[in-house]
């Protein structure tokens, strides 16, 4: 058993110096909790104490396309930033999970790689159709959290549905939860073909390519299919017109959506600056969208952010000349919680509990793996991220333990650093230490 004293933990409302005992699961939180000398003592002297955060978007392209990222890598440097549960993308691994046989393979190679608790996303992809009742079924049945689906692709090994793929699908499972990547590939086609071979080479017209209202259109026609037996949750958003309209929609549907730190933090006009750095999609937009979203994380209207994390080998594919050839992604899992708690706790005052919900519970609740994952319960895991409020630190991509060595995050400085992360009692990182956990702890977690 491990007793933490002195953690500033949120309960009922208010933060205040608690005290926790566990083993794998948590056994009290008083104020004050007397042991026998035998348990060990963790002091962590005020610092504070949050749910174990979770990143619900993360490619870490393994098996498969492991040159850009590992499970190794990816979840040491998810627990780095204090992340105790990620969430792995379906299609970005060879084979991808589309079916029972393809997630029993992944989990073959991954289950010894891991350093935190993962859980999984199934998919669906055009390649399959027509899609057999049974497969979705039987994958569902194995815990993966919901099913992935691309409106556009660049992946020949997962291709994107129609719209009116996704009404069939909507009609033919429902009660089961589905994540889109939302923009139109006929408005995203007619304005690349508006572009010159030149022009699509230059960084700043990366943002003509792949407009705001692609995105709009997209969530629109999504939930234009969606009936009360649905479940929908729309990735990465990155406009304040799709964003309204999801809003707008919440009160007849079960809807969810996520952000990410870069949408919130970064516009278009960094593009030509940040380059590779910031190339994603879809892509940053203009400073509109990006105060519209920072404001629903302010005001408790955004379900939870994650990273998209989809790191490539920076030399080979990120420097080239021709913007249009360069990876669409980046590494974020090690650096979405400093950010999050320096901006937006510290920097912009947002209440602690808002903080909690998108970092954690929320996302937990979402996913099926509430309370053991997303909480402080007695009895559930004992997942803990641990923040020094109190210490600084300026952001050095070379140092980022994912195998992307770049961010655009490079030579920010966050006002606060993860402290610690424990997962299920055992701590996995910690400041002074580094990773103290071998390959392999971290466990796959089913959706309940």
């Amino acid at each position: 058993m491990v007793l933490i004293k002195n953690a500033s933990i949120m309960a009922d409302g208010i933060i205040r110096k608690s005290d926790i005992l566990f083993n794998e699961k948590i056994l009290e939180l008083a104020k004050e909790i007397v042991t026998s000398a035998e348990v060990k003592v963790i002091d962590l002297d005020g610092k504070l104490l949050i749910p174990g955060c979770i990143d619900a978007h993360v490619h870490f392209n393994d098996p498969g396309f492991t040159q850009r990222e590992n499970f190794t890598s990816g979840t040491e440097a998810a627990a780095c930033g204090g992340i105790t549960t990620v969430i792995d993308m379906p299609c970005t691994s060879i084979p991808a999970v589309t079916n029972v046989e393809n997630l029993k393979t992944k989990l073959s190679v991954i289950n010894s790689k891991s350093l935190v608790d993962f859980a999984l996303w199934g998919g669906i992809r055009r390649n399959d159709f027509p899609i057999k009742e049974e497969t979705i079924a039987k994958l569902w049945s194995e815990g993966v959290v919901g099913f992935k689906i691309y409106t556009i692709s660049g992946m020949e090994s997962f291709e994107a549905l129609t719209y009116d793929d996704i009404k069939s699908i909507f009609n033919d499972f429902p009660k089961i939860l589905f994540a889109f990547h939302a923009e139109d590939k006929k408005i995203i086609v007619e304005a690349e073909n508006n572009l010159t071979n030149e022009e699509k080479k230059l960084p700043e017209n990366y943002i003509k390519m792949r407009p705001v209202k692609a995105e709009f259109i997209a969530v629109k026609q999504i939930l234009s299919s969606l009936s009360e037996n649905n479940s929908a949750h729309f990735v990465h958003i990155s406009s304040k017109k799709a964003a309204e309209l999801i809003l707008q929609s919440k009160e007849n549907s079960d809807i969810t959506f996520e952000t990410c730190p870069h949408y919130l933090q970064f516009i278009a006009a960094d593009i030509p600056i940040l380059k590779g750095r910031v190339k994603t999609a879809p892509p940053v937009k203009f400073k509109d969208d990006k105060e519209f979203l920072r404001n629903c994380l302010k005001i408790d209207q955004l379900d939870f952010v994650t990273t998209d994390h989809a790191g490539s080998d920076y030399k080979t594919g990120k420097e080239f000349d021709n913007f249009s050839k360069v990876y669409n992604g980046i590494p974020g899992t090690e650096l979405m919680i400093p950010y999050i708690f320096s901006e937006f706790y510290l920097k912009e005052k947002v209440n602690l509990r808002t903080i909690i919900k998108i970092t954690s519970e929320n996302a937990a609740k979402r996913f099926g793996l509430y309370p053991n994952k997303g909480s402080l319960k007695i009895g559930t895991d004992a997942d803990f991220t641990i923040i020094d409020l109190n210490r600084s630190f300026k952001v050095d991509e070379s140092k980022l333990h994912s195998l992307g060595k770049y961010s655009p995050f490079d030579q920010k400085i966050f006002n606060c650093s993860v402290d610690r992360t424990i997962v299920r009692g055992k701590t996995v990182f910690d400041r002074e230490h580094g990773i103290m956990q071998s390959p392999g702890f971290g466990k796959f977690i089913r959706r309940i």
